[in-house]
């Protein structure tokens, strides 16, 4: 995601919030990978209780027209290894509004999210959208895998 969206446009006007926690037999905080996501638009946080991960599991009913072709399954009770995108006109009240598409995992469902990037981002589109005064939303819900299964 690093090289293949952020740095592909530097100046999209997005906020990217990786959500990290433990899923996996031999995650642990200590192990977090910071480097995977370098770019100043990615806010980190440590969610240890999967907050954010049960929140969006317990929800998944809502958003399974959103989920892509390619995605490999929606999971169990944590939604976890996902992303999930918003538009610009996103609201966060009860539930978060306006979701454009969500995949799972990270690395099953990367062409499409790099094809809504795309979309967003790319010159013809960012013209048309350059007067747009809220970024796009783009979250993560990320197990600590040490980098081995995320494709960042």
């Amino acid at each position: 995601m690093q090289k293949d969206l952020l740095a592909k446009y530097p100046k999209a006007d997005v906020r990217v919030y990786a959500i990290w926690f433990n899923m996996l037999p031999g995650d642990s905080r200590s192990e977090w990978p910071p480097e995977l996501l370098t770019d100043s638009r990615v806010i980190h946080r440590w969610d240890e209780p999967k907050a954010v991960g049960t929140f969006f599991g317990q929800h998944k009913s809502k958003m399974q027209a959103q989920l892509t072709s390619d995605s490999n399954g929606t999971g169990g009770d944590v939604l976890w290894d996902s992303y999930l995108l918003y538009g610009p006109d996103a609201r966060w009240e009860s539930f978060p509004t306006r979701l454009m598409h969500w995949g799972r995992t990270i690395v099953a469902a990367r062409e499409s999210l790099r094809q809504q990037f795309d979309r967003l981002f790319a010159p013809p589109r960012a013209a048309l959208t350059s007067g747009c005064s809220r970024p796009a939303h783009f979250y993560l819900t990320l197990e600590h895998a040490s980098g081995r299964t995320l494709g960042l």
